[in-house]
């Protein structure tokens, strides 16, 4: 067992607060969890393209800061149906989705939306 996943969960939960706690970097935070679980995903054993497209969608938020609603949306809802088709039902697949569809449908809700999914992404991390 490899302690990616775990380290991964508590990015998560750290990224989540952080935003919580400083919205104003919300931005900077999201790229940087982005780049940096994308870089974790590559060096894991099985790296997928799913950590490509979080290390893409990461340095897209750094160059673009203007389309972070739609990089992050985009993200999210490949995350979630990539994750549903790979393993069936599963929860944090299905909150990605649905936190992708709600970031285009209710974009002034952007911050809590990034928040909270990143703290229930880290929370079943951490529990599964």
């Amino acid at each position: 067992m490899t302690a990616v996943g775990p380290l991964m969960a508590v990015l998560a939960l750290v990224a989540g607060i952080l935003i919580l706690l400083r919205p104003r970097l919300l931005n900077y935070i999201a790229a940087i969890y982005l780049i940096v679980i994308g870089i974790l995903g590559l060096i894991a054993p099985g790296g997928t393209a799913l950590a490509v497209l979080a290390l893409v969608a990461g340095i897209l938020i750094l160059l673009a800061p203007g389309f972070f609603n739609f990089i992050v949306a985009v993200y999210l809802i490949v995350v979630g149906v990539l994750g549903l088709i790979g393993a069936g039902f599963s929860l944090a697949p299905l909150v990605a989705l649905i936190a992708g569809i709600l970031i285009l449908v209710m974009p002034r809700l952007l911050n809590y939306t990034v928040a909270i999914y990143l703290i229930v992404i880290g929370i079943l991390g951490l529990i599964g």
